[in-house]
């Protein structure tokens, strides 16, 4: 067969014609069957040429034989002298007899029906911005305090009384406290949208780490000013500062991501303004950016700490020294 030609083409052809001698003429013009077989096909079936139709020759007698045109060959596995099984005018080539027959072994166990498609999507595995195994440490860090509730300082009490000075009180070494609890707030907006998932889970290592009764959580949308509430924006109010002792931290960007013509999106004179309305209150502020230093603008460092929410961050780095 020639490789222009596929099977396909042939059975269309082989549906328009109406006898088997146009269905071989067919077969022959398109190369799928030697002219030489196609020759014995139709010998038996009458033929209307230029002479008139073609009777078949008597019974015992044999048709005498053609001469091969040098061109033409028999079909493989077929001799000169025999006659190429047909049916229908085409060819039928001989059947594959199989070498053996293997059974087929059904499994021991049945296998489990795979389950059955559902509607609900499963969310993507998320990759923490802090490193799992330092987590709890950074929690630890940003948000204890500094109380002097520690062992006697020794060489404080020894300089007191070389000098003279009454001894009114033990002096005693400074030692990390999460007693004060910590007020976080959390940025809704546009810019921190791509860190949501981030947030949430921060703030259950803060509950596990500090204890759920001692942190306090307010949501906002560019500052806190604009309406701070323990949940959707129908809850928020006008902003409140904690308790004094008590640390406030931001999950913010502060203004650095989203897009610029945002209407909510708050501006240094607006932290500015938050700041101080916190430090009045006699509390320590502390922002938690997953912006790399580099995008940090000089007055935001200026206003107040900054720790890099990104996996470069220790309980080192973290620990931030809160008034």
């Amino acid at each position: 067969m020639r490789s222009q030609i596929w099977v396909g083409d042939v059975v269309q052809a082989l549906e328009v014609a109406r006898t088997d001698d146009e269905r071989a003429r067919v077969l022959e013009m398109l190369g799928f069957v030697p002219a030489l077989v196609l020759r014995r096909v139709t010998d038996d079936a009458p033929f209307a040429g230029p002479q008139g139709p073609r009777t078949p020759p008597p019974v015992g007698t044999r048709p005498p034989e053609r001469e091969r045109e040098p061109d033409q060959d028999v079909l493989p596995g077929f001799h000169d002298d025999q006659e190429a099984p047909t049916s229908g005018g085409t060819v039928e080539l001989p059947l594959l007899q199989p070498i053996r027959v293997e059974a087929l072994h059904a499994p021991r166990e049945p296998a489990e029906p795979l389950p059955r498609p559902t509607a609900e999507r499963a969310p993507l595995p998320l990759l923490p911005l802090f490193v799992p195994g330092w987590t709890s440490a950074i929690v630890r860090a940003m948000v204890s305090r500094q109380v002097p509730e520690g062992a006697v300082d020794i060489a404080s009490l020894i300089d007191t009384l070389a000098h003279g000075r009454p001894v009114h009180r033990l002096p005693r070494l400074p030692v990390p406290t999460m007693r004060y609890g910590v007020q976080i707030l959390v940025d809704r907006s546009t810019g921190m949208q791509p860190f949501r998932r981030d947030q949430n889970e921060l703030l259950e290592h803060f509950r596990a780490v500090v204890g759920p009764e001692l942190v306090e959580v307010g949501y906002f949308s560019g500052v806190p000013q604009h309406g701070t509430g323990p949940g959707g924006r129908w809850t928020r109010t006008a902003y409140v500062p904690p308790e004094p002792g008590r640390p406030v931290l931001l999950l913010s960007d502060l203004g650095l991501g989203g897009p610029p013509e945002d209407p909510v999106r708050g501006t240094r004179k607006d932290w500015e303004h938050f700041v101080g309305l916190v430090t009045r209150a006699g509390c320590g502020v502390v922002a938690l950016s997953p912006y790399p230093p580099r995008r940090w603008p000089r007055w935001m460092t200026r206003l107040l700490p900054l720790v890099s929410w990104d996996r470069t961050t220790t309980a080192s780095r973290a620990a931030v020294r809160l008034p």
